[in-house]
């Protein structure tokens, strides 16, 4: 049966069933008019069937790659004007070499993020006030975001879920170009920083932040494994606001000092 024509139509294409089926029904509650699918295939056939308002896109999917889907809907001029949300329920970092800028409306990168605060986000799209029962994990509509510049992996993947579960929205990039594609797209409330990233160091993302008039007003943490007086001397003078040595603090003190940052 089609949608009912005063609906706004949302594709939500979500390969994690369950999840899949609970933001639908948030969305539902708000009276949006939704079609669920659950791999990459039938989503990318479902954009050209449906003609949604809105994409809800999952990153990680069967069938079809997600960065294929969005190559796809953009190369069609039909599809390339619906605004998509790009979902990374697991944390996973996004791959912004591979997403034009502009095309993504809304980066929804968290451990988990809840079907409550999906609804709210694309309230807030459509411009409608949110009427659904707001969740713990979404009481707070103003959640203070993190961009973090992070390379390695084995300290990305814990202190991600740290960061998120304290109930930060956190942007988690692994390299100078990835910041900069994604910070053409967000003003974060505190940006973390790594030294030692490959192909452009932090000192260099650090210049290229304080030059920027959108960016320079926002603080910088630097975190990294760089401890001589020299290195820091030389991040301080060039705009960061805090130095912090991986080996020298716990998950909670840099959890504590990103807030104090967001403040």
């Amino acid at each position: 049966m089609p949608p009912p024509k005063n609906k706004e139509r949302i594709l939500v294409i979500e390969s994690n069933g369950p999840y899949g089926e609970q933001i639908a029904r948030a969305l539902e509650k708000e009276n949006y008019a939704v079609t669920l699918v659950k791999n990459g295939t039938e989503g990318l056939k479902s954009i050209y069937d449906n003609l949604p308002h809105l994409i809800l896109l999952d990153i990680v999917l069967d069938g079809a790659d997600s960065y294929e889907i969005i190559e796809k809907k953009q190369a069609e001029s039909m599809l390339a004007k619906i605004p998509l949300f790009l979902l990374s329920t697991e944390a996973v970092p996004i791959n912004m070499h591979r997403i034009p800028v502009g095309v993504v409306s809304e980066f929804l990168v968290a451990l988990h993020v809840s079907p409550e605060e999906i609804a709210r986000r694309v309230n807030r799209h459509f411009g409608r006030a949110f009427e659904a029962p707001v969740s713990s994990t979404a009481k707070d509509s103003n959640k203070k975001k993190v961009v973090w510049v992070e390379d390695d992996k084995l300290i990305g993947t814990i202190l991600a879920k740290k960061l998120t579960t304290s109930g930060l929205d956190l942007f988690h990039v692994k390299d100078g170009e990835e910041a900069t594609a994604i910070l053409k797209s967000v003003i974060p409330d505190v940006i973390v920083l790594d030294l030692v990233l490959p192909n452009m160091s932090g000192f260099d993302i650090l210049q290229t932040i304080k030059k920027d008039s959108a960016l320079n007003k926002v603080p910088v943490m630097i975190l990294t494994n760089l401890s001589k007086q020299s290195d820091i001397e030389r991040a301080k003078m060039l705009g960061a606001q805090k130095f912090l040595v991986k080996a020298s603090v716990s998950l909670d003190e840099i959890v504590r000092e990103v807030r104090a940052l967001c403040r």
